[in-house]
């Protein structure tokens, strides 16, 4: 996976972001994911605002986890040709246990 020190994402003319939503960032972030501490805290406010919970990179399992699903990332991004997998808390090693549970209430 390519990470950058610097913010990729496309901005308008004047310099702000394009106009979305919740829902919007949330496919970006599928797409393109990011670790929990790597989403900017703009991104987090709009999500709150909406009461969205994104998409976020799990390192330990090399997956993307949204919505109590999982699918697997490659170099490119998200795999979205594979079937999310739904994440089973009881399987979940100690930490990853406790995040699954605060992001999805399972």
């Amino acid at each position: 996976m390519d990470v950058f020190d610097e913010e990729h994402l496309e901005r308008m003319s004047n310099g702000r972001w394009h106009p979305g939503g919740a829902q919007t960032w949330a496919q970006q972030l599928l797409k393109y994911p990011r670790t929990v501490e790597n989403i900017p805290t703009w991104m987090w406010d709009i999500f709150r605002a909406e009461g969205v919970t994104p998409p976020v990179y799990n390192p330990a399992f090399d997956s993307v986890d949204w919505k109590n699903r999982r699918r697997p990332v490659t170099e490119r991004g998200t795999d979205l040709s594979v079937e999310p997998t739904i994440i089973d808390p009881s399987k979940e090693p100690g930490f990853w246990t406790n995040l699954s549970k605060k992001l999805f209430g399972s």
